[in-house]
C-alpha cells in the first residue's frame, strides 16, 4: 500500500472543515437576508473596489459599445487568474487597428483611486438574446403571442398571502403589467401549441431593473419548490463578492433540464439591457429555459434565467437577482 505523505490527514480535515464553515455562512447569509435588502453584498475587504466601480461606472458606460460593469476575477485564456479585476462588457470585442479605424476611444488598462488600482477586464457579451422558443413547460394562452419559458419556483406573495409562480417577464409578451395592458393573460403548463390546461394568470410583471413575472395560480399549491434533480430550495440569497466567484451553480430548465456552471460575475450593471446587478453564468441553457431557477451548492435560491449573450467567445447566460426579483413582486421564498 502507498504511503500517504506526513500532513495529507490534516491537509482533509482542513478542506472539510472549510467546506463546512462556507455552508454555515451561505445559509446564515440567507437566513439574514429579507426581500428589499441589498442584491449583491461586497467583503469589507473590497469595499475600495466597490467605490472605485461607482466613481467610474458612469464615465466607463459611456464609451460606445460598452454594455456593463461589474467586478469580477480577470480571465487569460479563458481560465480564471485570481486577480481581482474590474470587467467590461462590449457589444464587440475590437482589435486596436479597428478601433483606430473607427476613431474609437479605447478601454483603459486599468482605473485607480486613493493609491490603489483595479485592471480592467475587457469581455465580448454581444446582444442579449431572450431565451424562449417553442417546447418548453408554460406559456401564455391566446390570443397573447405564443411564447414558451419555465415555471421557476413557487414564492408566497406578501401582499395577497397566497402562493404564486415566478418566472421570466418576457415570456408573457409584454414589459409592464398591469401597467401595459388591462386584462390579465392567462397560462397553461404545459404549454402546447394550441393551449393546454389553465395553471394560473399574470398577476404582476416588470423588465425594468430585472425580468420578473409572478403568477396567480387557479389551484392552491404549497409554496415549497423541489426542482428535479437538485431538490428543494432551501431559500434564497444575495450574491457575494468575491466570495460567489466561480462559484458552482445548477438549473433546471424545461428545454434543457439539469444543467451546472459556475458563476462568472456575481453581479453585473447592464444599463443598456435595463438589467440590474445581473449575474452572469457560464452554464448551458436553451430557448424555452427562460425563468428557470438558479440555486447554489446549498440549495439556496441565486436568480431566474433571462437570457444569453450572443458572443461565440464566452459561453454566458444572464441571470435576474432573486434578491430584486422578490422586492420587485413583493415575494419571499421562506428559508428553511
Amino acid at each position: 500500500m502507498q504511503k500517504i505523505p506526513r500532513g495529507v490527514d490534516r491537509a482533509l480535515a482542513d478542506l472539510a472543515a472549510a467546506r463546512r464553515a462556507l455552508t454555515r455562512a451561505r445559509r446564515n447569509l440567507a437566513r439574514l437576508t429579507r426581500p428589499g435588502g441589498p442584491p449583491d453584498l461586497v467583503a469589507d475587504e473590497w469595499g475600495w473596489a466597490r467605490d472605485l466601480l461607482a466613481a467610474r461606472r458612469e464615465k466607463l458606460l459611456a464609451i460606445p459599445g460598452v454594455v456593463g460593469l461589474g467586478l469580477g476575477a480577470r480571465r487569460r485564456g479563458g481560465v480564471p487568474t485570481g486577480e481581482a479585476c474590474l470587467t467590461v462588457y462590449v457589444r464587440r470585442k475590437l482589435p486596436p487597428g479597428e478601433l483606430a479605424a473607427q476613431a474609437l476611444p479605447r478601454l483603459p488598462k486599468s482605473v485607480s483611486a486613493g493609491g490603489r488600482r483595479l485592471p480592467i477586464d475587457v469581455v465580448e457579451l454581444g446582444e442579449l438574446k431572450r431565451q424562449l422558443d417553442a417546447g418548453a413547460g408554460l406559456s401564455p394562452l391566446p390570443p397573447v403571442q405564443p411564447f414558451q419559458g419555465t415555471l421557476g419556483v413557487f414564492a408566497q406573495d406578501l401582499d395577497h398571502g397566497d402562493t404564486v409562480a415566478l418566472t421570466a417577464m418576457h415570456v408573457t409578451g409584454f414589459q409592464e403589467f398591469p401597467d401595459q395592458i388591462s386584462q390579465a393573460p392567462a397560462f397553461c403548463s404545459p404549454s402546447l401549441p394550441t393551449g393546454g390546461p389553465v395553471f394560473g394568470t399574470l398577476r404582476q410583471g416588470t423588465m425594468t431593473g430585472v425580468d420578473a413575472a409572478k403568477l396567480a395560480l387557479d389551484a392552491p399549491r404549497s409554496a415549497t419548490s423541489t426542482l428535479p434533480t437538485i431538490g428543494p430550495l432551501h431559500g434564497w440569497r444575495p450574491t457575494t463578492f468575491p466570495g460567489d466567484q466561480e462559484v458552482e451553480v445548477r438549473l433546471y430548465g424545461a428545454v434543457s433540464g439539469f444543467q451546472s456552471g459556475f458563476i462568472v460575475n456575481p453581479a453585473v450593471s447592464l444599463p443598456g439591457e435595463r438589467l440590474d446587478s445581473a449575474i452572469l453564468v457560464n452554464i448551458q441553457t436553451a430557448a424555452g429555459d427562460s425563468g428557470c431557477a438558479l440555486v447554489d451548492p446549498e440549495g439556496l435560491l441565486l436568480g431566474f434565467l433571462v437570457g444569453e449573450g450572443t458572443s461565440t467567445l464566452d459561453n454566458l447566460r444572464v441571470f435576474t437577482p432573486a434578491s430584486l426579483v422578490l422586492s420587485r413582486l413583493r415575494c419571499d421564498v421562506p428559508t428553511t
